[in-house]
């Protein structure tokens, strides 16, 4: 079942504006009696690590009715009103939005804005199939190549 979680990975950019190195979380496959199960569990994605435009921070403050651009899916994408990308002190550019949505009150905190999980990724229903079919693909090639080897190392 070796190279599933690169398929995996390589199916979730192929569908998603994410970059390869970006896509967290842990894969595994873990054997069950005559089967295998494919698991994924991970944190959410920030929102920065999928397409966005303006690309980087700005130094001034945009003008009024200008917003950021994000796209998690393919093709798929759109202005995000009152989001805005920001430096924190420990380096790590995000995508931010005021608690309020653009309420003029300055004094509400801001919030991260996040993307989908890795798992959620999985779970959409195109890579979901594709994960499956590959997955009994894959498992049945390797049990035919197991008992294959099997039977001719007993030589009857």
């Amino acid at each position: 079942m070796k190279g599933v979680k690169r398929e995996a990975i390589d199916k979730i950019t192929e569908r998603y504006t994410i970059q390869k190195s970006r896509v967290g979380g842990t894969m595994r496959v873990s054997y069950q009696g005559a089967g295998a199960v494919f698991s994924s569990r991970g944190p959410v994605n920030d929102l920065s690590y999928f397409k966005h435009n303006p690309r980087s921070v700005l130094k001034h403050r945009p003008p009024k009715g200008k917003y950021l651009y994000s796209q998690v899916v393919k093709g798929q994408g759109g202005t995000i009103a009152h989001a805005f990308l920001s430096h924190m002190r420990s380096g790590h550019v995000g995508v931010f939005q005021r608690a309020g949505h653009g309420a003029s009150n300055a004094s509400l905190p801001i919030e991260k804005m996040a993307g989908p999980s890795t798992p959620q990724m999985l779970g959409s229903p195109t890579i979901q199939s594709y994960m499956e079919r590959r997955l009994t693909e894959r498992f049945g090639e390797a049990l035919d190549k197991e008992v294959t080897a099997f039977l001719g190392g007993l030589r009857l």
